[in-house]
């Protein structure tokens, strides 16, 4: 009996013995894990880069600042196609001792105007830290070239019926074109009477561009107008196809000159006032 206390004794102090190696070995994992680095979110707010300097950053993170720490990023750039893009580029990241965050810097050069991309920058798995995160995407894209064409016209028949002066922008190299300010003088003089409904700022332009047989599609803008007073809600103008089984025939060239834009005046979560099947709703006179 004394032999087989003996004998379980000594067992017991060698599965210690082997469980205490393997903690050991653990911790050392996991130090190592906490020393390593993430990315903020697995996905990133979406870029856009100018044609000059067609750059943006991304934050990469880390717990431990001990010391100073080096480390490279792969990417990824996937145009619509699903296509890569070559000639994309990411920096290594860099940490100076005592620092917390720094950032890579990509590069999109390669990237057409007017086309979306999408990147995805890795970390090797082995420099993330514990529960870190790997892998980031972001949506990038290239901004267009304005030039101004000088003073043309623009009129909501809906909002308020008064024409004013503006200045027309146009995307150099593109049939996309940008009313500027719009909404400004109508909401001065509140030719809509609207009253204590008008808000303290409105669209900064108004963007539309062709699309097919001679139709037009224009980007979400604020109308410069709060639905009552009390809740602040935007009025928002929405073109037909933000809509199921609206018919976008109405946003079109009348001519060389003149385009007419037929939105949706909508407030989000309320309703609102469909305007997309009617003529002369908008009517924008280029220079």
């Amino acid at each position: 009996m004394k032999h087989l206390k003996t004998i379980y004794f000594v067992c017991s102090l060698i599965l210690l013995g082997l469980f205490t190696s393997c903690e050991q070995d653990n911790i050392g994992t996991l130090y190592e894990k906490l020393e390593g680095v993430s990315f903020a979110n697995t996905n990133l707010t979406s870029a856009t880069v100018q044609p000059n300097n067609p750059t943006f950053t991304v934050d990469v993170f880390r717990g431990d600042v001990s010391g100073t720490l080096s480390g490279s990023v792969t990417m990824k750039a996937i145009l619509p196609d699903k296509t890569e893009l070559s000639g994309c580029t990411v920096s290594d990241y860099s940490f100076a001792a005592g620092e917390t965050k720094t950032t890579v810097t990509v590069n999109v050069d390669p990237l057409p105007i007017g086309v979306e991309l999408k990147v995805q920058l890795s970390i090797p798995k082995e420099a993330v830290s514990l529960d870190g995160i790997s892998t980031t995407n972001v949506t990038v894209n290239k901004s267009y070239v304005w030039t101004s064409l000088g003073k043309g016209k623009y009129i909501d028949n809906w909002a308020s019926g008064v024409e004013y002066e503006v200045e027309i922008q146009k995307a150099e190299g593109f049939d996309r074109y940008r009313a500027i300010t719009p909404y400004v003088q109508t909401l001065k003089h509140d030719d809509g009477d609207w009253g204590d409904w008008i808000a303290s700022s409105s669209a900064p332009y108004v963007e539309f561009w062709t699309v097919e047989n001679n139709l037009v599609r224009f980007a979400t803008f604020f109308i410069g107008v709060n639905y009552q007073a009390d809740t602040k809600q935007p009025i928002y103008a929405y073109h037909a196809s933000s809509f199921a089984n609206l018919s976008p025939a109405f946003s079109k060239w009348l001519d060389a000159k003149r385009v007419q834009l037929a939105p949706y005046y909508y407030i989000n979560n309320v309703g609102g006032w469909n305007k997309t099947q009617a003529n002369g709703v908008i009517i924008i006179t280029l220079p």
